[in-house]
């Protein structure tokens, strides 16, 4: 079993979301530390350097789309056309920024739950489309790049189609049978966020998933202001992941996928003022994740 060990930039090092400079300082820290991927997105403006970088110091990575999708405003799933094409439009620009960055995929989310509860089949269908859609642009360019989604949650902040579990399965089969390059992303932290028994959700997406992401977006306190999007640490008061919870689900995780090869990822958000200093002692502390034993 080969574990790649990757890391969400985008939480674990939040400056680098606005500041490409702040990105190229991250990549030569993480350089030789052992780990085989990177998630991030950064604004335009160094991708030459950045691709370069990447490449030197051998890391595979993915450009998280779901932070200007989110951003834009449009859904991938929007029932509306004109929505759905302005949500195209910039996944399209992602794409080829992916491309360009060397990445070997690009990360989505669905997009919003509709209005009306009625519109929750036209939804899928016209995500389905979308990525039918961003699938021909990619084959259109000769990019040899994959999507993958991130279910997020449906009920709690983002509000996203495709969080449940076995709506994400509705689509994802048949999406991965035109696509192969399709797969999923799944976040313990969204299934829990979903009320779903993390395990069973997995197992179940176990054929088209092998991405983990672990994180901690629940509070044992629903009311707590630091409940949903905010990856707080494992050590936070009142998170209902504690870092024994957090190393006894790797351990679980190891299990599941056997002797298949995976990808974990850890994603928690830095609120400390030498981000550095407490990256290092996160990855102390959560040496656990890179043993396959």
């Amino acid at each position: 079993m080969a574990v790649t060990k990757s890391l969400a930039l985008t939480s674990l090092f939040p400056k680098t979301v606005q500041d490409s400079k702040a990105l190229l300082d991250v990549l030569n820290h993480l350089d030789g530390m052992g780990f085989g991927m990177v998630e991030f997105y950064t604004e335009p403006g160094m991708d030459e350097a950045i691709a370069a970088l990447l490449k030197a110091c051998g890391f595979k990575s993915i450009l998280i789309a779901v932070l200007p999708l989110k951003a834009a405003g449009p859904s991938l799933c929007a029932v509306d056309e004109a929505e759905r094409q302005a949500a195209q439009t910039t996944l399209r620009a992602c794409i080829d920024r992916a491309a360009a960055l060397g990445c070997q995929s690009v990360m989505v989310n669905s997009g919003f739950l509709p209005k009306e509860a009625g519109l929750l089949s036209a939804a899928c269908h016209a995500y389905s489309r979308s990525i039918d859609d961003a699938f021909a642009y990619i084959s259109s360019k000769g990019y040899p790049l994959g999507i993958t989604l991130e279910p997020g949650d449906s009920c709690v902040q983002s509000f996203q189609l495709l969080g449940p579990t076995n709506r994400v399965l509705e689509t994802t089969q048949p999406l991965s049978n035109r696509h192969p390059a399709y797969t999923l992303t799944m976040d313990v932290a969204h299934l829990i966020e979903e009320g779903e028994a993390v395990m069973h959700a997995l197992r179940a997406c176990l054929p088209w998933c092998s991405h983990v992401h672990l994180c901690n977006c629940v509070m044992d306190d629903p009311a707590d202001p630091m409940y949903g999007d905010k990856h707080v640490d494992f050590d936070w008061p009142g998170a209902s992941l504690t870092y024994a919870d957090f190393q006894a689900l790797f351990q679980e995780l190891v299990a599941l996928y056997g002797e298949r090869d995976w990808t974990v990822t850890l994603e928690i958000t830095c609120r400390a003022e030498d981000n550095i200093a407490w990256f290092d002692e996160v990855v102390r502390r959560c040496h656990f994740l890179w043993q396959t034993k």
